[in-house]
């Protein structure tokens, strides 16, 4: 007979905790066996769910799964409102919560307002350059001027270390912006007159 232990406290982390519990981790290598768990069925992560808004406009993506030989699944609420920069907020948004398998009980939240999931998708992004893209690079392409063109171009140096920049932007003000930014960050950075010139530089 299996015996089940009491549930413990729920931890509940918000963005600067979760910011310190993240110093020191590869999250490169942790994206990579993610990848290599699920091509091998060991993820089990369902269709997500979807809500989405006309007015004002937005959009809520419901996304859960949990690994065949760990001890907690979790439920992923990640949000996009277009409108939200107008009013001084982020247009991204959401947090995690993680339960126990065993019992369904709830573990812990992180209200970590969509970092994470930013995180992942950059963390994504160099696992595909370090499979992909040739050994020796001279520019980093990049195409916009949000949060990815700053994360991506940031976790790419664990895979390919360069820090030449050539990005396209639409608008040049969010780009001036930036530009300065990642130049703060130790980047050299020139702007491309369109996505076709940073992809072939």
């Amino acid at each position: 007979m299996r015996t089940i232990a009491a549930a413990g406290p729920i931890t509940f982390l918000n963005p600067s905790q979760i910011e310190q519990r993240l110093k020191g981790v590869n999250l490169v290598r942790l994206m990579e066996r993610a990848f290599a768990a699920f091509s091998r069925g060991e993820a089990v992560i369902p269709a997500p769910g979807e809500l989405l808004f006309e007015e004002p406009p937005g959009e809520v993506h419901i996304k859960y799964g949990y690994l065949k030989t760990g001890d907690t699944y979790v439920i992923k609420i990640a949000s996009g409102f277009w409108n939200n920069p107008a009013h001084g907020l982020s247009s991204s948004d959401g947090l995690l919560l993680v339960f126990r398998k065993d019992t369904g009980e709830l573990a812990a939240v992180l209200n970590d307002h969509g970092r994470l999931t930013d995180l992942r998708t950059a963390a994504a992004g160099a696992v595909a350059a370090k499979d992909l893209a040739p050994e020796q690079i001279e520019n980093v392409g990049v195409l916009g001027t949000g949060i990815q063109a700053e994360l991506q171009a940031q976790l790419l140096q664990a895979v390919r270390p360069c820090r030449n920049i050539v990005f396209w932007r639409r608008n040049p003000e969010r780009g001036n912006a930036y530009a300065e930014r990642m130049r703060d960050r130790g980047f050299l950075v020139e702007t491309a007159w369109s996505p076709a010139e940073a992809a072939l530089r």
